[in-house]
């Protein structure tokens, strides 16, 4: 009896030993389950309505085209239509179209004053503009021809569009400025693209690309301007 007790007590360590074993196995990392793969939205749209496509640069997520929306996100609208003393004068966000010419809105977006950018309310959840460190990173990353690796090869871009390749896919266009004075500026020519940070109390920074340049350069500029916007990923 003694034996066969012995024999039942190596048996039940057997199955004890299986069940550790089984447990232990299933703790493997090689069984964990496989994160799921996250993916970059295609699009991203405005509280208009506006869709825009987005392009992975790296470690940043832009949008392709220039913004569009005539609301702030929270459903407030932009002041726009203000002649140029009028212009030149408000503190508050504003925004133009290029000549007020419908077809320039719809190639090239609108161009909004600093005091815009400022509320901090122009981009859908998620998203935001670009601060000057931002742009630093992207223009650092494309390297010293960047601008024409940003810069579309349309024949918009008036020649000769120097390094013109688009490589990158940001697909910039020459969407010209309103001047701090509410004059109308080098559409055809260049594209600048506020920064979200001023650069003191009466500028902001500013990204630019020029058909005569195949570099991008960062400046500072009146907070009047009215320049493009572009939204990278928060």
């Amino acid at each position: 009896m003694k034996k066969i007790a012995l024999n039942f007590k190596a048996l039940a360590f057997s199955f004890a030993c299986v069940a550790l074993m089984a447990t232990v196995s299933s703790c493997d990392p090689d069984d964990a389950p496989t994160p799921p793969v996250v993916t970059d939205p295609a699009t991203v749209t405005d509280i208009d309505g506006n869709v825009y496509t987005t392009i992975r640069i790296r470690t940043q997520l832009w949008t392709v085209e220039n913004l569009r929306t005539t609301r702030y996100n929270d459903g407030s609208t932009i002041a726009t239509g203000l002649d140029n003393a009028a212009w030149e004068a408000t503190t508050t966000g504003a925004f133009s179209i290029y000549e007020d010419a419908a077809s320039n809105n719809t190639t090239y977006g609108k161009l909004y004053n600093w005091y815009a950018v400022n509320t901090g309310k122009l981009a859908p959840a998620g998203w935001h503009v670009p601060t000057r460190e931002e742009w630093q990173t992207l223009t650092a990353y494309l390297g010293q021809d960047g601008g024409g690796k940003m810069k579309s090869t349309s024949s918009l871009w008036e020649a000769p569009n120097l390094g013109a390749t688009n490589s990158s896919g940001f697909s910039a266009l020459p969407s010209g400025r309103r001047g701090y004075t509410g004059g109308y500026l080098s559409i055809n020519k260049s594209t600048h693209f506020w920064a979200a940070n001023e650069r003191n109390a009466g500028q902001g920074n500013y990204l630019v690309l020029d058909n005569d340049l195949a570099g991008a350069a960062i400046n500072a500029a009146n907070k009047p301007f009215g320049y493009a916007v572009r939204l990278v990923k928060d």
